[in-house]
């Protein structure tokens, strides 16, 4: 009877082991996506692949930095692209509006001629502070395009 105590027991924690990963995997779905490039059909893969993640309950930061800071901006005039038949900034207003938060990177607008005001509805300005904070939680995946 002793052994069949101590086998229940650890069948039952290796079951509880193996089910670790699924608890965890709500807390795990915070992902950081840097883009930069200013090449189009990449600003645009980028946002469509970023909406996969938000459609699958990922809690997404979005970081617009350097070229890819114009996505963020009223003056962005990037191409419609067959298939989602929108643009890049189009395609991360519905990412946006699924829960993603859009930020651009605390240098691109004192290093640009853009201000706070050219920043298209919902998209903020980061703080170095804020994103690490978001970064050094070790359940945050990053992706850079």
């Amino acid at each position: 009877m002793q052994r069949f105590k101590n086998g229940l027991i650890a069948i039952t924690a290796l079951l509880a082991l193996g089910l670790m990963p699924l608890a965890q995997a709500e807390d795990d779905n915070k992902v950081l996506v840097t883009v930069t490039t200013g090449d189009a059909q990449t600003q645009a893969m980028a946002m469509i692949l970023t909406g996969q993640l938000v459609q699958r309950g990922a809690d997404v930061r979005i970081l617009l930095c350097d070229q890819a800071g114009e996505m963020g901006t009223t003056a962005f005039e990037g191409p419609t692209f067959k298939g989602p038949d929108a643009n890049a900034q189009q395609i991360m207003q519905k990412v946006m509006k699924g829960g993603a938060q859009v930020d651009v990177c605390a240098l691109f607008l004192p290093n640009s001629d853009f201000t706070q005001d050219d920043l298209i509805d919902g998209v903020g300005a980061a703080t170095p502070q804020e994103m690490g904070e978001y970064m050094i939680d070790e359940d945050v995946r990053f992706l850079s395009f």
